[in-house]
């Protein structure tokens, strides 16, 4: 299973957004992938994510537990999702 690093920031209306930090390769320029549960998956620029706050594992853990089982098994590849908050744009 392969490693790919998370981070977590709080939104401007107080959700948490994951940030796949290794996914700028697979975007456009200046991007980034990201997961919210209202949006699901969406392209964000970096100098908005680097405008959000970084979470606090208080509002993220609900969140990374939903992903870490959605993204851990089949079907698709299954990825071990690590978490960093260091990697965050900023």
């Amino acid at each position: 299973m392969q490693n790919y690093r998370v981070g977590y920031i709080v939104d401007g209306d107080g959700e948490p957004t994951a940030v796949f930090t290794d996914s700028a390769a697979d975007c456009r320029p200046g991007r980034v992938l990201v997961f919210t549960r209202r949006g699901e998956h969406a392209e964000a620029d970096i100098a908005w994510v680097r405008r959000q706050q970084l979470a606090e594992p208080a509002a993220w853990e609900a969140l990374h537990e939903y992903l870490a089982r959605r993204y851990g098994q089949p079907p698709g590849e299954c990825v071990q999702l690590v978490i960093d908050q260091d990697a965050v744009p900023r």
